[in-house]
């Protein structure tokens, strides 16, 4: 609404500056010699002013409002990924389209939309005036002003699938180069890191390619709308001058005509170079848009209970997982007590974490069996009712790093053990791998950690396939 209307006395100004500004000129031109009105003038320096003030507040809005609704989809959409199945979910397509691709909606906000808002005002009545002014020049913007549009609809159709191409090919160097730093000591401890230099070229060179190919077609396009807004602005100043020869129009008009007809073209020009800067962020937000609009588990409705009668049980029966290299788990079944430490044993790639994923209700794909968690008087918890009382500590947690000052110097034990503290007092302690990145002496204090809050009524459900966590269990569940 507030675009619309900056939009429309924006119009105005420009509209009421080419008419001082033709019939100042005529005036000059018509009559050698004489002087320009002192009112004329100031009536002009107040509209260039007012016109500049309305161009400045619509640039500071758009830019807010850009802001705002960048900052809006990037939290919603991380809150419904956060909420997902992560087995379902490209990691590296996801940042790239939360970071670089989301970033490109700032053009599209701050400068596309805006210039098709002044396309659907401004050009009627830049039109409106034309002909109120000179017919003949009217019906020339007419018949050329529907070829810029149509050139930008063929433009738009072929760029759109080589920006989805471009986002693509970042994603997996992005994905590459994160598993290639994580990888490092490994590869140089097998001196095997120079390999990875070939690939890394290879990504870098088919990113630049795709990248290379949209920037030759945003240069083609601008080229022939700057091409075609142009040769329909001559085509007007040609019919001007025929009918000026002919003395069947006044300077005065002829030149007001000339100062307002490029403004006819100006938005559609403006939305045609706006296009190309806006493609990563219209690409991005059609995939986030996609991805709001399907159920997530943080919509839907659920009762909370207030509290937990006796701790809370976690009952699995016949659980199973189908993937591509087959059930993992399959047809699993264990009870997780409260004042207990329950662990699933079991090699990699067995199922175990998908275990713990499916008893948060976060792995749904493929997911079948009946999995229950209750209270002492039998109330059910799920969803948001059980994440209130449950903490999930990750293989790799990720801590607040405001909280922490030296939080890169952490080593990733270090910031298991930081994790685990911070969850401890939860009803229902879900842990996958809570050792596995610690010496024996630190593993020990951990277990110690979850054997104390075992007996202080806590539910404790670990995934390991360390020996020193399965002996001190009270329950050892094996995952096949």
């Amino acid at each position: 609404m507030i675009a619309g209307v900056l939009t429309a006395l924006k119009t105005l100004a420009t509209v009421i500056m080419g008419l001082l500004i033709g019939q100042m000129a005529a005036g000059i031109i018509e009559v050698p010699g004489s002087s320009l009105a002192r009112m004329d003038l100031i009536a002009l320096a107040i509209t260039v002013v007012v016109r500049g003030l309305l161009a400045w507040a619509q640039n500071r809005f758009a830019e807010r409002a850009s802001t705002q609704v960048t900052v809006d989809l990037r939290e919603k959409t991380l809150r419904h990924l956060a909420h997902s199945d992560p087995r379902t979910i490209d990691q590296a397509l996801w940042r790239t389209r939360l970071t670089s691709g989301l970033d490109g909606l700032g053009p599209y906000l701050t400068g596309f939309l805006p210039a098709l808002a002044a396309t659907i005002i401004a050009t009627p009545v830049m039109l409106a005036v034309v002909g109120w002014l000179d017919m003949g020049s009217m019906i020339i913007a007419i018949i050329t002003l529907p070829l810029i549009p149509v050139f930008m609809w063929l433009v738009g159709t072929l760029t759109a699938g080589r920006t989805e191409q471009r986002l693509s090919d970042l994603a997996i160097l992005g994905g590459q180069l994160l598993d290639l730093i994580a990888g490092l000591p490994t590869l140089r401890a097998f001196r095997r890191h120079q390999d990875m230099a070939a690939q890394v070229t290879r990504l870098s060179s088919q990113h630049a390619s795709s990248t290379l190919s949209v920037l030759k077609i945003a240069f083609l396009s601008s080229f022939v709308l700057e091409f075609l807004a142009t040769l329909s602005v001559a085509l007007v100043a040609v019919g001007i001058g025929f009918r000026l020869l002919a003395g069947d129009l006044t300077l005065a008009i002829g030149l007001t005509v000339l100062i307002i007809i490029p403004e006819v073209y100006a938005p559609i020009r403006e939305v045609g170079t706006r296009f190309h800067d806006a493609q990563d962020g219209l690409v991005a937000t059609d995939e986030i848009l996609k991805l709001l609009s399907t159920p997530s588990l943080i919509d839907a409705p659920t009762h909370t209970p207030r509290s937990v009668a006796g701790g809370l049980e976690v009952s699995v029966e016949k659980l199973r997982a189908d993937g591509r290299d087959g059930p993992r788990p399959a047809d699993l079944s264990f009870t997780a007590k409260p004042g207990q430490l329950t662990v699933l044993w079991g090699p990699n790639g067995s199922g175990k974490s998908t275990a713990l994923l499916a008893v948060l209700g976060l792995a749904t794909e493929g997911i079948t069996g009946e999995i229950s968690v209750k209270d002492a008087s039998g109330q059910e918890f799920k969803d948001t009712a059980l994440w209130e009382h449950c903490a999930y500590l990750p293989q790799r947690p990720i801590i607040d790093p405001e909280s922490v000052s030296d939080y890169a110097e952490l080593s990733l034990g270090q910031r298991q053990r930081l994790a685990l503290k911070r969850e401890l007092g939860a009803q229902l302690l879900l842990l996958d791998e809570p050792t596995a990145h610690l010496d024996p002496d630190n593993a020990a204090i951990m277990i110690q950690q979850l054997q104390e809050e075992a007996r202080r009524g806590t539910t404790v459900l670990a995934v390991s396939h360390d020996p020193l966590l399965r002996a001190a269990a009270d329950e050892v569940v094996e995952v096949k």
